[in-house]
């Protein structure tokens, strides 16, 4: 690290005795264990509703997450002698959740569920529930679903077609045809209602849960575990926990953190899940099963999570990504993307079918 950021070292009451660079941050060892340090990427007010989230799960003795660390001045934003602002994080040595591996996938929605279970009636005043609310899926749809009627027009209207038109254009009807189902099933839900109560008992999703953000633990990885500088000098207390809470799993990178149905959350780890297994619908019912061992869903909840499922996400991300990107040139990454989803769309209506019998 350069000599001008120890300045910036100065405001904390932890010693530091190694720093490795990152993609985009520092990994600091110190004695109050491993820390992550990075520039500040939003404002203040959201930095301080993500605390609040992880002020409020340390306090139920959920374990393994990124809180904080306060400067000398008990503020979790720092500023450097060049006025640029930084923000410390605790941090984790393990690899990221391994979604072809069963256990890890199922030790994942057991987490899921118990964070679930204690982000609920969080004490977030009325601003703060204002600026930190989700997204309205309705006007995301609807938002989507014009986009992607945009973009057929204009390959439609396109004289000379690349590979990835072609193929984008055989394929558009059944997938169009998904989402305008999907939109038509969410404004007959009781979706608004649930969104009422999420607001009401604030009610709070991770906003992100993927791989990425899931930390499964492992003592010698990179030999941090050989290293008293790695060990926390105050590890969190497991009284009161559940007796099936994995503590040797991390759970990370609260940014998109935000109050909405928290059923969104195991929307989105599901679909990572699946995609990358094909939609097996052994390992479907698992996550389900697992997640509703621990944090039960109601029907409402069901039917919501059944048309987050069938409304093609992913299609989408493939036409926005084409559309605001270079389109005389299209990725071949970009083509196998659209082929793969293509291929996996029987299998995955196989999983929706099942999933909906639980529904009547």
């Amino acid at each position: 690290m350069e000599d001008r950021n120890q300045e910036l070292f100065r405001q904390y009451n932890i010693k530091i005795y190694n720093t490795y660079r990152i993609r985009g941050a520092f990994i600091l060892e110190t004695d109050k264990g491993l820390k992550l340090l990075k520039s500040l990427e939003s404002s203040k007010n959201r930095v301080e509703f993500e605390s609040i989230l992880l002020e409020h799960l340390a306090n139920q003795n959920y374990p393994n997450i990124d809180l904080y660390v306060k400067n000398y001045s008990n503020e979790i934003i720092t500023e450097d002698n060049a006025g640029g602002k930084y923000v410390l994080k605790n941090w984790f040595p393990g690899d990221e959740c391994n979604l072809r591996d069963e256990a890890d996938v199922g030790d994942a929605a057991t987490n899921l569920a118990l964070l679930h279970s204690m982000l609920r009636e969080v004490p977030i005043n009325n601003e703060l529930v204002q600026f930190n609310t989700c997204t309205d899926l309705i006007e995301l749809f609807d938002k989507r679903n014009r986009e992607l009627k945009r973009v057929r027009g204009y390959i439609r209207e396109k004289r000379k077609k690349n590979e990835f038109e072609l193929c984008y254009l055989n394929c558009y009807d059944e997938f169009y045809d998904q989402a305008i189902e999907a939109t038509k099933y969410l404004s007959e839900s009781n979706y608004l209602q649930l969104m009422k109560e999420a607001i009401d008992r604030r009610y709070v999703c991770h906003g992100n849960y993927t791989y990425h953000n899931i930390i499964m633990l492992k003592q010698n990885q990179m030999g941090f575990g050989n290293s008293r500088y790695y060990q926390n000098s105050e590890a969190l207390s497991a009284a009161g926990l559940r007796s099936h809470i994995n503590t040797n799993m991390a759970t990370t990178n609260f940014d998109k953190a935000c109050i909405g149905v928290q059923i969104m959350d195991l929307y989105l780890f599901m679909r990572k899940v699946m995609e990358k297994n094909d939609w097996d619908l052994d390992l479907g019912s698992m996550i389900l099963d697992t997640y509703t061992e621990t944090l039960p869903i109601d029907k409402d909840e069901q039917r919501l999570l059944y048309i987050l499922l069938l409304y093609p996400e992913k299609f989408w991300k493939i036409t926005n990504f084409y559309y605001n990107g270079k389109k005389s040139w299209v990725p071949q990454r970009n083509i196998q993307k659209l082929i793969g989803i293509q291929e996996q769309m029987s299998r995955k209506k196989q999983f929706l079918d099942c999933l909906a019998a639980t529904l009547d």
